[in-house]
C-alpha cells in the first residue's frame, strides 16, 4: 500500500472515531479504576522499587483467593487506585515478560506533582534505571517489564 494510501485510510478511521465522540451519555456507567492486576516476577523485588523508588506504599499483602499459590500485593497508587501483584512461582509460563502487541498494556500513567517527580528522578537515576522524558512525561520499567508513565502536573 502507498504511503498516501495508508494516510488516506488513517484520517477516514479518525473520522469514524471521532463520529463517537459524544454519542450517547458523556457520563461513564461505571465508577473508574479500582485495581490494575499484574503477573509479577519478584514480589521484594516489586514492594521495593514501588515503596523505595516512587514513594508509592503497599498497603495489602494476602493469598490469592483465586490460587492459594500464589501472592497478592497492592500498591496505593493514588486516589483510591491500586496496583496488584500476583506472583504464580509455581506456573513456569508466567515467569516470562509479556510480549508487546496488540491486547497488551503499552503503559499506565500515573500522575505526579512535578516537586515529587523531582525526588524520584534522583532515586531513578540512583539506582541506574534508565528512562526517558518527552515533554511533561517521564517513561520507565519497572521490575517486571511493565512501563510506566509519571505525567508531571
Amino acid at each position: 500500500m502507498a504511503p498516501e494510501e495508508l494516510d488516506q485510510q488513517i484520517e477516514e478511521q479518525r473520522s469514524r472515531l471521532q463520529g463517537l465522540v459524544g454519542k450517547g451519555s458523556e457520563v461513564s456507567s461505571t465508577l473508574g479504576i479500582n485495581h490494575l492486576a499484574v503477573f509479577a516476577l519478584d514480589l521484594e523485588a516489586t514492594a521495593e522499587f514501588y515503596t523505595d523508588v516512587l514513594g508509592m506504599p503497599v498497603v495489602s499483602v494476602a493469598y490469592n483467593r483465586d490460587e492459594l499459590g500464589s501472592t497478592h500485593m497492592n500498591v496505593n497508587i493514588g486516589k483510591g487506585v491500586r496496583l496488584s501483584f500476583f506472583d504464580f512461582p509455581h506456573v513456569e509460563r508466567l515467569q516470562v515478560p509479556a510480549p508487546e502487541g496488540a491486547g497488551g498494556m503499552m503503559h499506565v500513567a500515573i500522575p505526579i506533582p512535578r516537586t515529587k517527580y523531582e525526588e524520584v528522578e534522583g532515586r531513578l537515576t540512583q539506582r541506574g534505571i534508565p528512562f526517558r522524558r518527552i515533554e511533561d512525561s517521564v517513561y520507565f520499567k519497572d521490575p517486571n517489564g511493565m512501563n510506566l508513565e509519571l505525567m508531571l502536573i
